[in-house]
């Protein structure tokens, strides 16, 4: 998946540095949209219509990651490869920027209902021809795996960090939970300290992945509702939720959703979220109702301007045995 990861524990014995590697690699070998063996891109290859049989897990990706297309009514959706790649991004990027007539056409190739999944026996069928991406998704589920992973080896406490989604349990060093820092867009520090017992952080930013076309700053977010790269003040969503993998999924669909409709809806359903905002001299930083149980009191409304910036480090990530590696596969995101 062509990023880092990073883990504390507290295990019985040495981490299982083998079983994580192995469990990444058999994940990327599912999912992958850079590999051309790969399900996943298998399954992109397949003919309309036809019902291609597929490992349980990728079913079940794809099941939580409709399930979230539907609940943000199209915000988040796993089929807009064609249009990111339209627009000079991903594993099939165009050279050059598109016409409104060329993102018409890939939009019509884009769309959740255009792809039927089922569970029994586990298999994948394009209703119409569609490109099916779960990089929005996946690398959550990743995480998501390699707790298990830990679990399975007796860890009583542990906190991973891969690729920017985090999976918290237990205490930190010394007791107390793991603090888990959100960066500003800027670079120059922290604009807010989540603490973590159970559970899951992820970020989805617009601030490191972009290009410039006359001047104006190009975002590698598409909304797939429009077929254009998102132009609100929003810079990042931060989610927390049980799973990296929902945390993952909705920290996309709330920076695709903007700074005015993203906070609506994670107020409306819930959901633990920071936004980090654009604004004159700075960042402007504000957290939905459900966010504040992991804030400490400091951080529960805070506006960060250019003289004012937080510094300190990305995570406490206390006590316990500890690896760091670099996974050098294709990156699905």
């Amino acid at each position: 998946m062509g990023t880092t990861y990073a883990i504390q524990a507290d295990c019985p014995q040495a981490l299982p540095g083998d079983r994580i590697d192995a469990e990444l690699a058999r994940i990327d070998g599912l999912m992958s949209t850079y590999d051309p063996d790969s399900e996943l891109s298998r399954f992109n290859r397949a003919p309309t219509g036809e019902p291609m049989l597929v490992s349980r897990e990728v079913v079940d990706v794809v099941d939580a990651a409709f399930g979230v297309a539907e609940r943000t009514v199209g915000a988040f959706d796993a089929t807009v490869a064609p249009l990111v790649a339209l627009w000079g991004f991903g594993a099939e990027a165009a050279p050059r920027d598109p016409g409104p007539e060329q993102v018409a056409a890939a939009s019509r190739s884009v769309g959740y209902q255009r792809i039927a999944h089922r569970q029994d026996p586990p298999t994948l069928e394009k209703r119409a021809p569609a490109t099916l991406d779960l990089s929005g998704i996946a690398k959550g589920y990743a995480v998501d795996r390699l707790a298990d992973v830990l679990d399975e080896a007796g860890c009583r406490a542990y906190l991973i960090e891969f690729g920017g989604e985090v999976r918290a349990f237990g205490n930190a060093r010394g007791g107390g939970p793991w603090r888990v820092g959100v960066e500003s867009p800027s670079g120059a520090g922290l604009v807010a300290d989540v603490e973590l017992r159970s559970g899951a952080l992820a970020t989805s930013g617009d601030y490191r992945q972009y290009r410039e076309l006359d001047g104006v700053r190009v975002s590698h977010i598409i909304d797939p509702r429009t077929g254009f790269p998102v132009g609100h003040r929003l810079a990042s969503a931060t989610v927390v939720a049980d799973t990296a993998m929902m945390a993952d999924a909705y920290a996309t669909a709330l920076l695709v959703m903007g700074d005015v409709d993203g906070p609506a809806f994670a107020d409306a359903n819930g959901l633990a979220a920071i936004f980090i905002v654009r604004a004159e001299g700075g960042f402007e930083v504000f957290h939905s109702r459900a966010m504040r149980q992991y804030l400490n009191p400091g951080n529960r409304a805070t506006t960060e301007k250019d003289s004012g910036r937080r510094e300190g480090a990305g995570a406490e990530l206390g006590g316990g045995r500890s690896v760091s590696r670099t996974l050098v596969r294709s990156s699905a995101r």
